[in-house]
């Protein structure tokens, strides 16, 4: 590690850190906004007004963690989950006469109830308790599914498949991707330029597409300041179903919280207290509610950051801190908005493809420090094969299944490490060592 989580790195160093923390920010979330106005139908000037609500929300809620609550270098961003039931719920609401912004309206009321619930559970020192639950093998499991289920958005993104409306694999974009994975990987390489490498592999991938001709154009704005608002889809509205789906999301996503904190803890080569753990849950529910207010999608931090700290070996907090007082400033100022919505995907994810692949690795880290015998292979292979199987279950095969249902058993990262909680700590449970035993082994 270059610099430690409280190092202070020279001021070059770390006003070029706090600059690839805010691309790499404004990158891993940039695309869930636009896809959520384009299944909702919402006019550009919608998305645009999505695009600066998600920055300044994003930007303030991780200044509030760094600060007060987990204090790790972890960008909040919308999670993987809140976003997959707006797109699911958006199908099945539509099929039965519901408005999309009625949905809407539904989430911000279940978002907030979500965060409520993050509070009391961080609040009474809840969240510290859960960690015991998430051993290696569950650890692993939660990194390896969620590599797997990045990695056909990523790869078809690189080969430019959705890129300007393309739906066929892009010659152009696909080698262009692959020469900037090979600039990052090599640029990890060298002592001098490492911390940066994504930095510099996003900035040079978007000149040689502004030079090729395939960037797309910058949407003017009408306005140079506008403050956030509050509640984008409007006065916030009560549904059975998606406020019961929106705590079912919560519980579930205090899994996500726990592996975070863990996984960061590994990578910045620090040891995660029962505090960090319970300040974390607290301000987890802080970020709900101002996405439940501001109508973006819920936020969590994202592992990620972790991946982001292994390559480029730099932890400091100080960067991070700047990087999320600038990207609440790009929420501030509508043309900023537009001008990094217009980063082509193809690009941050060629850059960040190596960044991806330290998710897996994290993963693959956990199961080696395990004993391969047969209750470990038992349960890391029937969570894994469930959780892989159900990403290749068309998405189309659950629409006739309640929200909830298909919320869960569509979902394989979700279900894969429910799955792995359930055989590592009901089935094959292990049994508590006696004092006995643990004075023999001690003697």
């Amino acid at each position: 590690m270059r610099y430690g989580i409280y190092d202070k790195p020279p001021m070059g160093t770390t006003l070029l850190s706090a600059l690839q923390w805010m691309i790499v920010t404004v990158s891993s979330s940039v695309a869930v906004p636009l896809m959520i106005g384009d299944i909702y139908g919402l006019q550009p000037d919608e998305i645009g007004k999505l695009m600066q609500q998600t920055m300044f929300y994003i930007g303030l809620a991780s200044f509030l963690q760094i600060w007060m609550g987990h204090r790790y270098p972890m960008m909040e961003g919308p999670a993987g989950l809140w976003w997959g039931i707006f797109i699911i719920l958006a199908q099945i609401g539509t099929s039965v006469g519901l408005h999309p912004q009625e949905i809407g309206q539904s989430f911000q009321l279940g978002l907030i109830i979500a965060g409520i619930l993050f509070l009391i559970f961080g609040g009474l020192g809840w969240v510290g308790k859960l960690q015991k639950w998430f051993t290696p093998i569950v650890s692993g499991t939660y990194m390896i599914l969620l590599a797997i289920s990045l990695c056909s958005n990523i790869l078809t993104g690189m080969m430019g498949i959705g890129f300007q409306h393309s739906h066929e694999v892009q010659p152009g974009v696909a080698i262009t991707s692959v020469g900037i994975v090979a600039l990052v990987i090599w640029l990890t390489r060298l002592e001098r330029f490492s911390s940066f490498a994504v930095l510099f592999g996003m900035v040079a991938g978007w000149l040689l597409y502004a030079v090729m001709g395939w960037t797309e154009p910058v949407r003017p704005s009408h306005q140079v300041f506008e403050w956030p608002s509050l509640f984008f889809w409007g006065a916030p509205r009560w549904d059975w179903g998606i406020v019961l789906t929106s705590v079912l999301t919560g519980f579930v996503l205090l899994t996500n919280l726990v592996t975070s904190i863990v996984v960061m803890g590994k990578a910045t080569e620090t040891e995660p207290t029962e505090k960090q753990y319970n300040r974390g849950g607290v301000f987890t529910g802080v970020s709900h509610i101002l996405s439940g207010l501001a109508g973006v999608v819920g936020m969590i931090p994202l592992s990620l950051a972790a991946a982001v700290i292994q390559t480029t070996r730099m932890a400091s907090r100080l960067p991070f801190l700047l990087a999320m007082v600038g990207i609440m400033i790009i929420g501030l100022f509508p043309a900023i908005s537009h001008f990094l919505a217009a980063l082509p995907t193809p690009v941050a994810y060629a850059a960040m493809f190596i960044t991806y692949t330290k998710l897996l690795g994290f993963g693959l880290k956990d199961y080696v420090s395990l004993k391969m015998d047969e209750r470990t292979i038992t349960v890391g292979g029937s969570s894994l094969l469930v959780g892989i199987g159900i990403m290749f279950v068309p998405a189309s095969a659950w629409q006739q299944m309640p929200p909830m249902i298909s919320f869960l058993f569509g979902n394989g990262l979700l279900l894969g490490v429910l799955v792995c909680l359930v055989l590592e700590h009901i089935v094959f449970r292990k049994p508590k060592e006696s004092n006995e035993q643990k004075d023999g082994q001690a003697a």
